[in-house]
């Protein structure tokens, strides 16, 4: 019962990572959309 704590901080640390490594995800998800976008407007162009 007394390691309840280093649970709980355990937990958060497990589910911070989780959220951090999703958002980074949808980073660079946005940043290939872009990138896909500018080499179809490069292709286009010629």
């Amino acid at each position: 019962m007394d390691n309840f704590g280093f649970l709980f901080a355990a937990n958060i640390f497990v589910w911070g990572g989780i959220i951090y490594y999703v958002f980074t995800l949808n980073h660079r998800s946005r940043e290939l959309e872009k990138d896909v976008e500018l080499l179809k407007e490069a292709i286009n162009k010629e």
